[in-house]
């Protein structure tokens, strides 16, 4: 697994100084935010009583309006009459003459309701019984009950929340009075519902609840979830505090109690908070900005003034490893004494490097022509022929446009392509006739030896292919794998070709040597099935005079 290489030093200087500066201003930020709900929550409460106030304004001068508008109504003289007949007929007429009263005490009070906004408008006698209603929740109150289904007395439901048909109403009662007797009672009734509620949040300027007997009745919180959890929370029956409703703080306070019945406003901390809070993100970022544009440029210019010199020698470092000349000097920076030190210090390494790898070179090249040269000398027939297939070798893969690293790799490694000979008998090596079947399997064995002695030398890896497939054919019919066409590498192509060139046109115990344009016209005829076609070409290409495809030879003079 490849290591993670670590960040530049430019960026880890940034880095520093943009987590720096963002701690800091997430510090602030987290004092800020903190500050802004305490001054919302301060604030949600002094709104609220500011509401409270308000409302209790507002509602007293709606309840006066209310009562005057009743005691107006309860000045019609047509309803006066028909009650005042109903009250004196009612105990001897029979049925259906109090019922003709009463349908006509009816019709006169939707007349009356006609010009009212209230959900319910009630007649009742003095007995609280009811006579007549009117409105769209008029059947809350059949004729002949009482006006609160709870059994209140009339001084009790004389101005405030009662229960009809199982529905807490608002109301506001005025008595109707003929020649200063009080002979009915009119009610005026508002349903506490959500209209209500809602009427209610505008004039608290704020969200409402209202409780009766213990549940909320109507409401105008976000959920169903907030309401049940403030309706659990106001069974405490404080008139203000903070509680946690669907999650969010909310302060509450109750702006009017009236019986069993509350009702409360209600200011989301939470909600209110959070546009202070984005207003002064707002800010604090702007600012922010400005602090992180200014700290990163100053970082910056800081860490440029570090890493340019650092980065420059870098640079120079990487060129001298791309070139691999060791002989190469970098040149002082000038920015600091430290880095001046540091690149005389490497200069004075690079050159012993230098000197020791020259010596290496030299003992490596050395080492590799004495073992040549030892191989040569067991027979005086092939005496240079290591050296002469290395400068074929070199011809050909100039000619082919080999990069000079794999030429280097060649040339040496032609040098070499015979080096398991050395383990090979000399009656066999040096036998001047025929060889037998044993005695060529003996031969053929030569590469194999000599990839064994080149593992053995770490210096010498590079070069085992050469030694060890220099004798495969493109047909596959060569030793010692039997590998075919690709898959025997260029060098040992190229190496067989020069090799089997040398060894036609060299002197042999058993046979003469032949001309260049016989070994030639050899190569040719073997090609693509002993020999690979483009690598006889490039030798052909690689000596003085031009051949055709037959291998007919314009000189005889061979390249050295």
């Amino acid at each position: 697994m490849t290591a993670k290489r670590p960040p530049r030093l430019l960026v880890k200087t940034l880095s520093v100084t943009f987590v720096s500066v963002a701690m800091l201003l997430a510090g602030v930020f987290v004092v800020v935010v903190l500050s802004v709900r305490d001054q919302v929550r301060q604030t949600v409460t002094v709104s609220l009583e500011s509401g409270q106030r308000i409302f209790a304004a507002i509602e007293s001068r709606r309840e006066r309006e209310l009562r005057a508008q009743a005691a107006t109504l309860a000045e019609n003289p047509t309803l006066k009459a028909t009650i005042d007949t109903y009250a004196a007929e009612v105990r001897t007429s029979d049925e259906s003459r109090r019922s003709l009263l009463l349908n006509t005490m009816a019709n006169e009070l939707d007349k009356v309701a006609a010009r009212v906004e209230a959900d319910a408008l009630i007649l009742a006698d003095e007995h609280q019984i009811t006579l007549a209603a009117s409105g769209r929740l008029a059947d809350r109150w059949p004729r002949g009950r009482p006006v609160a289904t709870a059994g209140a007395k009339p001084v009790e439901i004389a101005d405030g929340v009662i229960r009809a048909g199982g529905l807490p109403f608002r109301v506001v009662s005025v008595p109707l009075q003929l020649n200063d007797v009080s002979i009915a009672t009119l009610y005026l009734a508002t349903h506490l519902d959500q209209r209500y509620a809602d009427d209610l949040e505008k004039l608290a300027n704020a969200r409402t609840a209202i409780i009766s007997d213990g549940l909320i009745v109507a409401s105008t919180l976000p959920s169903s979830a907030a309401r049940s959890e403030f309706e659990a929370a106001a069974e405490s029956r404080q008139p203000r505090g903070v509680v946690t409703l669907d999650g969010q703080s909310y302060a509450f306070r109750r702006l009017v109690r009236i019986g069993t019945t509350s009702f409360y406003a209600l200011g989301s901390i939470d909600e209110l908070s959070r546009a202070a809070t984005s207003k002064a993100i707002q800010e604090l970022g702007a600012i922010a900005t400005v602090a992180v544009v200014l700290a990163l440029v100053a970082s910056f210019w800081l860490a440029r003034m570090i890493t340019e010199p650092i980065g420059r020698l870098s640079a120079s470092l990487a060129h001298a490893g791309n070139v691999h000349d060791a002989r190469v000097a970098l040149a002082l920076t000038g920015s600091s004494r430290e880095l001046d030190a540091l690149t005389e210090t490497f200069n004075a390494l690079m050159a012993s490097v230098a000197t020791a790898e020259e010596q290496m070179q030299a003992a490596y090249t050395g080492s590799i022509r004495a073992l040549a040269a030892a191989l040569d000398a067991r027979d005086p027939y092939t005496a240079g022929h290591s050296e002469r297939v290395s400068v074929l070798s070199v011809a050909i893969a100039r000619a082919l446009g080999l990069a000079p690293d794999a030429i280097e790799v060649i040339r040496l490694g032609a040098l070499l392509h015979d080096i398991g000979k050395i383990g090979v008998p000399d009656e066999v090596l040096l036998k001047p006739g025929q060889l037998t079947p044993a005695e060529f399997d003996i031969i053929k064995q030569h590469p194999v030896a000599g990839a064994r002695i080149l593992r053995s030398v770490p210096f010498l890896i590079s070069h085992i292919p050469i030694v060890e497939l220099h004798h495969e054919r493109p047909d596959g019919r060569g030793y010692p794998y039997g590998l075919r066409g690709d898959d025997i590498p260029m060098a040992a192509r190229i190496v067989h070709v020069a090799d089997a060139y040398d060894a036609i046109t060299s002197r042999r115990a058993y046979r003469a040597a032949r001309p260049a344009s016989d070994a030639l016209r050899e190569l040719w005829r073997c090609a693509g099935t002993e020999f690979h076609a483009e690598v006889v070409g490039a030798l052909a290409t690689a000596l003085p005079g031009v051949t055709s495809e037959r291998g007919e030879l314009i000189t005889e003079h061979v390249h050295a």
